[in-house]
């Protein structure tokens, strides 16, 4: 499997996330994030290619004045310091932290390096122990997470497709509910539960198609796309707080990934897992989801109705320990 990459047009601003209001971050805040980042992806030294590619494909269509660029940054000589003094609001230090946080152990355990440079960030930023144990939890929980996917094949074509299509739409319009709906003070499990989805949602269609799917080959070909990395999720996180930006990371782009995911992933595995996966091809495929989004978006308001206070008791029992975060994904997922 190959993947090719180009570059896209940004998207058009989206609302904040609901429960984050107050925590949105300044134009200075936000820069200074993304300095922050690309901070920790020099941690070991250098700027490796692949983190890189990885942050360039992460911010691509964050759309910032006219005199900054988000891929600047990836040059640019960094005061780490000075960069950690610009957040003014406790809100924001925690958001931070999380999305550094993640960007690092969603990939694996860090190395000494990264958990250096994490630990001054989190004592810059005054972070509590309880609220980074916390980050913590969350995050090594969503590592063993796996949502059953047991899906028997169908022979028929034409319902296959039908049910192919259908559980790209359902999946779909969760992922845009839950972009929509993040957890105060733990917006990063939105995202995680977002990628679980995801994941399922390339197993299910593998199995209708008849391969078995496990969770290691999902995530690569999500990965692959761009989709579930440390980086993605820290800069979703991060972004969805900047209302002067527009981003690819919003609810509505929530929907439109999930879609392409769900078209790349379909002729992948007609293709009998041979075909190359290209970027080029999801980020149309995205153009396309946001058109369809646009034609369900009654559809999309309805259920984010249905569902909002049934989110909000499970977010508040996430927060508080009460279920894990494999938990919080699985129930969040028989909501579709």
């Amino acid at each position: 499997m190959t993947i090719s990459t180009a570059p896209t047009s940004p998207t058009p601003a989206v609302q904040p996330a609901v429960g984050l209001r107050n925590a949105l971050l300044t134009e200075k805040e936000a820069l200074a994030s993304l300095r922050v980042l690309v901070c920790v992806a020099r941690a070991d030294g250098e700027l490796a290619p692949e983190k890189r590619i990885a942050l360039e494909n992460a911010f691509t269509g964050l759309e910032t004045p006219a005199h900054s660029s988000p891929a600047s940054v990836l040059d640019e000589k960094i005061d780490l310091d000075l960069q950690l003094s610009s957040f003014a609001t406790p809100e924001s230090r925690e958001s931070l932290y999380q999305s550094a946080l993640g960007m690092v152990h969603v990939a694996g355990i860090p190395t000494p390096a990264e958990q250096k440079m994490l630990d001054h960030i989190r004592s810059s930023l005054q972070i509590s122990e309880e609220n980074a144990s916390l980050a913590r939890r969350i995050l090594d929980e969503a590592k063993d997470t796996v949502l059953p996917s047991n899906i028997p094949p169908v022979n028929d074509p034409v319902l296959r497709a039908s049910a192919v299509q259908a559980d790209v739409l359902k999946y779909s319009v969760l992922c845009r509910v839950l972009g929509a709906f993040a957890i105060p003070g733990i917006a990063i499990a939105t995202d995680l539960a977002v990628v679980g989805v995801q994941i399922k949602l390339v197993r299910d269609i593998g199995q209708r198609w008849g391969h078995v799917v496990d969770k290691q080959a999902a995530a690569s070909l999500l990965g692959g796309l761009g989709l579930g990395t440390g980086t993605r999720i820290a800069v979703s996180n991060l972004a969805k707080l900047v209302p002067v930006w527009g981003s690819m990371f919003g609810a509505t782009a929530s929907f439109a990934s999930t879609w392409a995911l769900g078209q790349i992933a379909t002729r992948y595995f007609e293709s009998g897992m041979k075909t190359d996966v290209a970027w080029s091809a999801f980020k149309t495929a995205e153009v396309e989801g946001r058109k369809v989004h646009d034609v369900h978006k009654d559809v999309v308001e309805s259920k984010r109705k249905l569902h909002e206070m049934a989110l909000q008791t499970l977010g508040s029992n996430l927060k508080a320990g009460r279920i894990t975060q494999q938990e919080y994904s699985a129930r969040v997922e028989k909501l579709a």
